[in-house]
């Protein structure tokens, strides 16, 4: 499997037991979300640590919370629309972590599997966080 921004976030990935891949590719993922570039900044903990509390607080009673998840998807375009500078550009890489969340969200079915889907995405996204804070994420 090929780091990212080669390899995209797969909706198979919701679907199956997680593999080394899907962390590897979480690992590539963390790590550029850390980086900073020329004219934008890194992801910061608190902008992620933000949408895991919102992770978190529906998994805490799933079954009269599960509602709450379309929710997620304005929560991150709103976080997106906030991190805008002066030109319109966002200022931290909140749009790609943005674009890449969203992609999982899509891919947690609304059915009999919605709560199996749920937690495959909660790992992956704690993944995600781990890796964040290993490669330095402020």
């Amino acid at each position: 499997m090929e780091k990212y921004p080669a390899q995209r976030f797969e909706k198979n990935w919701i679907y199956s037991p997680i593999t080394e891949e899907i962390v590897k590719w979480t690992d590539s993922f963390s790590s550029y979300l850390t980086k900073k570039e020329e004219y934008i900044n890194p992801l910061s903990t608190s902008q992620l640590r933000k949408f895991f509390g919102e992770l978190k607080r529906i998994e805490s009673n799933f079954k009269e919370k599960k509602c709450d998840l379309p929710m997620l998807k304005p929560m991150l375009a709103y976080a997106v629309g906030r991190d805008k500078n002066e030109r319109g550009r966002n200022k931290t890489k909140i749009k790609e972590f943005s674009e890449e969340i969203n992609k999982g969200l899509d891919a947690i079915r609304n059915d009999d599997n919605i709560e199996k889907d749920f937690k495959n995405f909660l790992k992956i996204f704690e993944s995600i966080v781990a890796y964040h804070k290993y490669h330095g994420g402020k």
